[in-house]
């Protein structure tokens, strides 16, 4: 074996669970109830980071029929308000699952203490969300994300799931099927790498948040899972439909949804003039585009003018000191406000932020990728054998839109899917046996050989303005390619060249991720030459359903690139 300046510690486990989230939560938890053993390995101190404990917004909630609204609501209608959403774009029978799964899991959450909202005179306090058509929607207070998480590691650490954290996924490592036969990560307070040798990796290590400038979760997800997927040979797919909307930038990030648009804030610029109706076409009004806001944008809805004003005046260097515009909320009753946004108004006076007195900070910010690993299945494996894929780092289920409440009941339903299905798969397969452990090792004595740090921070930062710039509202070819570049230069120098101590090691592998993941994103972008939805691209203003109207799949080819595949979904359900 390879000699490293570094201690390997080797774990023998059922089941290694790669994240921190609700999907990654809800995973190890449903291992551990089939009986397997199970570690969880989170990047971040567990409970603090990715998007399900970090996200808040008025409205954060989970969708589920679970006949707790109107009798109307049933599955199949969360099945077609997912599929009108996405048709063409997302699997049916990932679909189908999910929407029949999701009132069972919202049972589970209910058992375990989640205390989602109420109303006065008793039941629960349902949403209509976007592309909903009744309010299936529950909450907590915004903040539900967290109260899942929260209950579901109360129970986690009853049945005796070990937590490993802060540990960062190195790679992944097969067996000479190639199925997958464990994980290498990093101990970050030890500086010790840790061989976890398992039958079964679930992973859902999140989104590729910390690629772009402003951003409403936790920098710490830098597209591991997606970059070290890829360079196993997993599809992804979807990539280049991903959620972004206006949010408080400063003094924390903060989304603002629909709630606080109906209040028709003022919007001006650096030099105090009221930017939005200079970019509205004749016949539509301001005041129409402020009642029609959804989250996230999408050009098919008359308040995208607010999205693209905002990110042109940026652009155009009339922005705020921190990357946004002004707006103004001193003109609207308090008592309008306090009905409206309660969970906001309480957020921004917590962190002194008085949205009365003194106009406010507001840009773009990332909020969610719709792609990425692919889902084959209903148990949420990927093309890897052994390898299952929940949360934001999966693909399948998302498309250019998706209606709100989705994303948390996604988490739970393939949450318990995979990690039950990576229990019973872990007791067929043991022991397992590693054929890629010196290949990584190999790697790894190569970065640390050179006792010296790359400089990657410039590029990186380079990176994360042009992808804040050219990949959020409008998009174009020269922009998108230019901010490729950026990434692919930056990917490839790392590749071959990447050096760090043990003590920067997290950071190397992170950026180098990064830079993959960004670099997979803006080829997505640039081949999908229509606007659709989010994906707008000045250069290409038209829907295109006779050339576009299908899924892109990417994976690595023979030469290190990515190769580009088409999946239409509707000709897979139509032969099926």
């Amino acid at each position: 074996m390879t000699r490293l300046p570094i201690e390997i510690e080797t774990i023998n486990t059922d089941v290694v669970v790669v994240g921190g989230g609700g999907a990654a939560s809800r995973a190890a938890l449903s291992a551990r109830q089939q009986g397997a053993d199970v570690h969880l390995v989170t990047k971040a101190a567990y409970g603090t980071g990715g998007s399900t404990v970090h996200g808040a917004s008025e409205i954060m909630s989970m969708g589920a029929a679970a006949g707790f609204g109107d009798e109307r609501d049933q599955p199949q209608v969360h099945f077609d308000d997912t599929m009108r959403a996405g048709e063409g774009f997302i699997d049916r029978d990932l679909v189908r699952v999910l929407a029949e799964d999701a009132p069972q899991r919202m049972r589970d959450l209910v058992e375990l203490g989640v205390p989602f909202d109420q109303l006065p005179a008793g039941g629960y306090k349902l949403i209509k969300s976007d592309f909903g058509t009744y309010g299936r929607c529950a909450g907590v207070r915004g903040k539900t994300g967290k109260a899942f998480v929260r209950a579901i590691a109360d129970e986690m650490k009853k049945l005796g799931v070990h937590i490993d954290a802060p540990v960062m996924l190195v790679d992944l490592l097969r067996d000479a099927d190639g199925a997958v036969s464990g994980i290498l990560a990093l101990d970050q307070e030890r500086q010790v790498l840790l061989h976890y040798r398992a039958p079964s990796v679930v992973l859902a290590t999140g989104g590729i948040h910390g690629a772009f400038s402003s951003q409403v979760s936790t920098p710490e997800m830098t597209g591991d899972g997606q970059a070290i997927a890829y360079r196993h040979g997993a599809e992804l797919v979807n990539l280049e439909f991903h959620q972004f909307g206006p949010a408080l930038l400063h003094p924390y990030i903060q989304l603002f949804s629909k709630s606080c648009f109906v209040l028709e804030p003022k919007m001006t610029n650096a030099e105090g003039h009221e930017f939005l109706p200079d970019y509205l076409p004749e016949g539509i009004e301001a005041s129409e585009v402020y009642q029609e806001k959804v989250f996230p944008f999408t050009v098919s809805n008359p308040s995208r003018y607010i999205d693209i004003s905002i990110a042109r005046e940026v652009r155009e260097r009339r922005g705020t000191p921190h990357g946004g515009v002004w707006f103004s909320f001193e003109d609207i009753p308090e008592a309008d406000l306090e009905r409206n946004i309660p969970n906001t108004m309480r957020w921004m006076k917590q962190r002194g932020v008085d949205p009365r007195s003194e106009p406010i900070e507001v840009g773009i910010a990332f909020q969610c990728m719709n792609g990425g690993v692919r889902m084959t299945g209903a148990t949420a494996e990927s093309s890897i054998p052994g390898l299952y894929v929940v949360g934001e780092v999966a693909g399948g289920v998302r498309g250019p839109d998706r209606p709100g409440g989705n994303s948390l009941a996604e988490g739970q339903v393939f949450g318990h899917r995979a990690g039950s299905a990576a229990a019973n798969s872990a007791a067929r397969r043991r022991p397992v046996a590693d054929a890629t452990l010196d290949e990584s090792l190999d790697f790894l004595a190569r970065v640390l050989s050179k006792g010296a740090d790359s400089d990657f921070r410039e590029p990186c930062a380079e990176l994360r303005s042009a992808m804040q710039r050219e990949c959020l509202v409008e998009k174009t070819a020269d922009g998108l390619a230019a901010t490729r570049k950026i990434a692919r230069d930056l990917r490839k120098d790392l590749d071959q060249s990447l050096s760090a101590t043990p003590e920067t090691l997290i950071e190397a592998f992170s950026v180098r991720n990064l830079a993959q993941s960004a670099e997979l994103v803006l080829t997505a972008c640039l081949d999908r030459e229509e606007t659709r939805s989010g994906h707008l691209r000045t250069d290409y203003p038209k829907t295109e359903d006779a050339r576009f109207g299908h899924s892109f799949t990417f994976h690595r080819g023979d030469n290190g690139e990515p190769e580009r595949d088409v999946l239409n979904y509707r000709k897979t359900e139509e032969t099926a």
